[in-house]
């Protein structure tokens, strides 16, 4: 368990940072997508919220500690923080694309250990991720491709 407990504060890590990286998005995108743009990142970075909250609760809840402070995130996590300037929504869609899959990337491999811990708790929220993660990311590319 305690190396299910380790890989998830790295998941919580990275949520941190693409939390505060969505949000930045939200405040900066411009162009003529703006409005859709800006709605769009605003429910993302709420149910990434609601995903930091419960991936903390988890790890407590299996008697660990998590990482709580953006130094924590910043040290443990894999993203990149997102530069404080305007950018484009098709060039947020697609820093998004990478980094979500990055996360969902991750939610398999927590996934598969929590598993062999015989951790279904864990492998259960990971699996509301899978999908989660894995519908966001078809959008996404749906919205970024040139139509046919």
């Amino acid at each position: 368990m305690k190396e299910v407990a380790e890989e998830l504060n790295k998941f919580l890590c990275n949520l941190v940072i693409f939390g505060r990286k969505v949000q930045n998005y939200h405040w900066n995108v411009s162009g003529r997508d703006f409005f859709v743009s800006h709605e769009k990142l605003e429910e993302y970075y709420n149910d990434i919220n609601e995903q930091i909250d419960e991936i903390g609760e988890q790890i407590l809840i299996m008697g660990y500690q998590p990482y709580g402070t953006l130094k924590d995130c910043l040290e443990h996590g894999k993203l990149d923080e997102a530069e404080n300037k305007k950018i484009s929504g098709a060039d947020v869609y697609s820093n998004v694309i990478v980094d979500m899959g990055r996360l969902l990337k991750q939610c398999i491999d927590i996934k598969v250990q929590a598993d062999k811990a015989d951790d279904y708790a864990t492998s259960s929220i990971m699996d509301e991720y899978i999908v989660g993660y894995r519908k966001k990311l078809w959008m996404l590319n749906q919205s970024i491709k040139e139509a046919e």
